[in-house]
């Protein structure tokens, strides 16, 4: 039974806080736009007083160059004069007449060059001297209108200030015009209509001293007031507005204008608060009014939402967590109102068909659960049985096919050997079936595990296509085998299953295949984060599958038709187990067919890249040293044979050789030995069947140590030697220390151990995926043999290096042509030509898997003029 308690609503998680958000989301644009239009009245005051401001300090600028420019035009006139020229009591009058005439000139004189008085509009002031002044000055110097400092009259607090006109003759200074002007800048800015009562303005100059103040400040005038923000800002920036203090320290804000003809600079303030005070009011009392409606409004909000919604869901909520814990006795109380006292009876409804349903829902369990225990007892019965009946039917099956394959070695009769390949083939088929069904239990019941080992793709294709084309050989069909050079030579993933995989799909091919060809292709995608992506397909020319059919392909014991059954045999499991091993390894696997034309199966799988490298040995220490014995050599390659037999019999050994492996059999049958060295790789009969061969031959014969030489030293290749009774085996091109290993450890040895320094004597498998030539290993190796054996082999090398380069202008034989690649390859790497043995290499593989090969062959022709052009040089 839950607990009455629900979320409350003042929780954090409550309805309140939800509905106070969409109420607060609903009024704020209204507030957002009362704020915005008062914040607009509040800049359109702001914009209309900087306006008045820039207008009535504008007003006073203006006045001031009306003033100068109606000085000089006055000057001007008075200086052409001749009455003035003349001077005496003409002039004064003239000069009396202007001074009354205009407001703006408080005094006029006339004096000459040396600054004595010739005649002025007052007599009392004829007798001063007027050279002093630095409007005086100019007006010589420059011979033009002159203005003079700014000045301030301490009784009337007018601005003042002095110019100058010179009256020129004949091209000569005669006489200096000097008038003084008064104005009265600030009275007549503020005479003017609509100007605020509460205004500041000042006059200061570039150094910072108060000229003039509205209103008057008497003990300021004349002093530097150059500390003051409002003064350092009017030096600073004589042209804008800003709100700064004024001189009494109240906030203003200030218009800034230079004054013509000066270096002083004129500030109005206007007060900050007269202009925005009224309107902050008002601001003021809107939000107070707008925070009273919403804080209202939200609280009678929530009540009616506490009475009509939330506490109704609160029941609600407690109903429907009874009914979640299985409580039906509790029942909505039908509060509320409208949908949710609707929902409310739903739920009550609702939680009477649950409590039905409940009841026959765990009847039904109980029955399903006692089926399902019945069917996985019938399930595991199952695949023990089949797993059983799989295993009991293969031992005797592989007694049946083994003594069949003795039956066929022996003598009989036509009749005789048909019936012997009848039951063969029949034991065979069966042995398929019951191993198909033994892997379909096996990945029924999970019991696959992949394994993980380094393998080579190239090496799994070309080993299965062998496997199958021992059963294709009666067939009118071409098995082909098709890659790309770029596949990575080494990848990590279960190497078995793979090869099962590609071996149903080949054997599907072949069966359905009764002319044309069958192409094994692998194509490498690229890598990716789950490794280097590769497709395998399977392409034959064989009868096809209709579109509407393929479905069927994948599925267990399923064929296109009852007559495919009926006349190729099989149980329909091999392409289902396949496709269950393919997604087991991560993989995916399609078909793409045309009825009548043929079939393409493929695979696509990301596989890790790998590595296999051997340990490397600097010193082998005491070395057990071996007996002289007698050693059978099977090699086939010339070069290869002189290296060994001279390292062994350098030993006190004696060796005999064979060129290939029916040779070393019959060596064996004829002579004892105490090791056999068996080159795997050999025309005609192999080494591994060499191998095989040997240990059927009678004790003691079979029991004679065999070392493989090879170059295929990977894990999966060192089993298949084990496998076919090779004892050991050693890498090519070989070394010495481990020739002389390999001979202590087979045979018997002398008392004495010998320490052995591990020098190469040539390049190693590594060293050959390089590419140049390897000038220290071909040294070492010469010091060794001699210099008149190697240059033997040198001149037998730089023979076959011509006959490589001719043929790539003539019609090839693969068969030779790869002969003469592998010959090749072994020289090259002794000689430290490791670029050349890689480059015929893969000459040697493009001619077994039946690639095109230009590219090989113009790479493997270019690497072999880089090498004679180096015999060359070696001499």
């Amino acid at each position: 039974m839950p607990r009455k308690a629900a979320i409350g609503w003042l929780h954090h998680r409550s309805l309140v806080w939800r509905f106070l958000l969409i109420g607060v989301a609903a009024l704020a644009p209204l507030v957002a736009a009362l704020v915005q239009f008062a914040g607009n009245e509040r800049d359109w005051a702001i914009r209309v007083t900087h306006e008045r401001a820039e207008f009535f300090a504008s007003y006073a600028v203006t006045n001031q160059r009306k003033i100068v420019d109606d000085a000089q035009v006055v000057l001007s006139v008075i200086a052409d004069m001749p009455e003035v020229r003349a001077g005496g009591s003409a002039c004064d009058a003239i000069l009396s007449r202007h001074v009354t005439i205009h407001q703006w000139a408080t005094s006029l004189q006339l004096s000459d060059l040396t600054g004595n008085v010739i005649c002025a509009d007052t007599p009392a002031i004829k007798n001063a001297d007027l050279s002093g002044r630095e409007s005086y000055k100019r007006a010589i110097q420059e011979r033009a209108f002159a203005l003079g400092d700014l000045g301030t009259d301490q009784k009337t607090g007018t601005l003042t200030m002095t110019a100058a006109f010179p009256i020129i003759h004949d091209g000569q200074v005669t006489g200096i015009l000097s008038l003084e002007i008064a104005s009265n800048l600030f009275l007549g800015a503020s005479a003017q209509d609509g100007f605020p009562a509460d205004i500041s303005m000042f006059l200061i100059d570039q150094d910072g001293m108060l000229l003039m103040h509205y209103p008057p400040m008497g003990d300021l005038i004349g002093t530097s007031i150059g500390n003051r923000p409002a003064a350092q800002r009017a030096i600073a920036q004589p042209q804008g507005v800003n709100e700064v203090p004024d001189l009494s320290g109240k906030l203003r804000l200030f218009v800034f204008r230079p004054l013509p003809y000066t270096n002083a600079v004129l500030a109005l303030g206007i007060n900050h608060n007269s202009v925005i005070g009224e309107i902050n009011g008002v601001l003021r009392f809107r939000l107070s009014l707008i925070t009273l409606i919403i804080g209202g409004s939200i609280i009678l909000g929530i009540l009616g939402a506490e009475l009509l919604i939330l506490r109704p869901l609160r029941d609600l909520i407690y109903t429907a967590r009874a009914l979640e814990h299985g409580d039906f006795t509790v029942v909505y109380p039908e509060g509320g109102a409208g949908e949710v006292r609707l929902l409310g009876r739903v739920l009550n409804r609702m939680g009477k068909v649950v409590s039905d349903r409940e009841h026959e829902l765990m009847a039904a369990k109980n029955i399903a659960e006692r089926a399902l225990d019945e069917a996985r007892l019938a399930n595991n019965a199952k695949t023990d049985f089949l797993a059983t009946m799989s295993h009991e039917f293969r031992t005797p099956l592989n007694g049946i096919i083994g003594y069949t394959e003795r039956l066929l070695d022996g003598d009989l009769d036509v009749q005789q050997r048909r019936y012997a390949e009848l039951i063969q083939i029949s034991a065979s088929a069966l042995l398929t079936v019951a191993n198909d069904v033994l892997d379909l239990s096996s990945i029924e019941a999970d019991q696959i595990v992949l394994q993980q080992e380094p393998f080579s793709l190239i090496a799994l294709i070309d080993n299965t296509v062998s496997i199958v084309s021992s059963i294709i050989e009666k067939k009118e069909v071409e098995l082909r085998t098709e890659w790309d050079s770029d596949i990575p030579s080494i990848l990590v993933g279960d190497e078995t299953r793979l090869r099962q995989i590609l071996l149903n799909l080949l054997n599907n091919a072949v069966k359905f295949t009764r002319e044309g060809q069958i192409t094994v292709r692998a194509q490498y995608k690229g890598s990716s984060p789950q490794g280097e992506s590769l497709q395998i397909s399977v392409i034959d020319t064989g009868i096809g599958i209709p579109s509407e059919k393929r479905d069927r392909l994948f599925k267990r014991f399923s064929q296109i038709d009852h007559s495919i059954s009926r006349e190729f045999g099989g149980t329909g499991l091999g392409l289902a187990i396949s496709k269950r091993l393919v997604e087991l390894m991560g993989g995916e696997i399609g078909v793409e067919s045309e009825e009548g034309r043929g079939s393409i199966f493929w695979i696509e799988l990301s596989l890790p890249r790998g590595e296999y490298t051997l340990a490397p040995q600097n010193l082998i220490a005491n070395t057990p040293k071996a007996k002289p014995s007698r050693i059978l050599l099977a090699e086939d390659i010339e070069v290869n044979q002189e290296l060994a037999k001279f390292l062994i019999e350098a030993e006190g050994h004696e060796v005999d050789i064979a060129w290939n492996g029916s040779e070393a059999i019959e060596a064996v049958r004829r002579k004892t030995y105490d090791l056999v060295l068996m080159d795997v790789q050999m025309p005609g009969m192999d080494g591994l069947a060499a191998t095989q061969a040997i240990r059927a031959l009678p004790p003691p014969l079979s029991s004679v140590p065999i070392i493989a030489m090879t170059a295929n030293v990977l894990p999966q290749q060192v089993r298949q030697f084990k496998r076919a009774g090779m004892d050991d085996h050693i890498g090519k091109p070989m070394k010495r220390e481990d020739l002389l290993r390999k001979l202590g450890e087979w045979l018997p040895v002398s008392e004495q151990p010998e320490t052995i320094q591990d020098k190469p004597l040539a390049t190693t498998t590594a060293s050959i995926a390089s590419s140049g030539f390897d000038e220290k290993s071909f040294l070492e190796f010469r010091s060794m043999m001699g210099p008149e054996r190697v240059g033997l082999w040198l001149a037998r090398l730089d023979e076959q290096l011509q006959v490589l380069i001719a043929k790539e202008s003539k019609s090839l034989d693969r068969e030779q042509l790869a002969k003469q690649a592998h010959s090749l390859i072994s020289q090259a790497a002794l000689l430290g030509f490791s670029d050349l043995a890689r480059k015929c290499t893969e000459l040697e593989q493009a001619c077994n898997n039946g690639v095109r090969l230009s590219g090989p062959l113009k790479s493997a022709c270019q690497a072999a003029n880089e090498v004679r052009a180096v015999l060359m040089r070696i001499g």
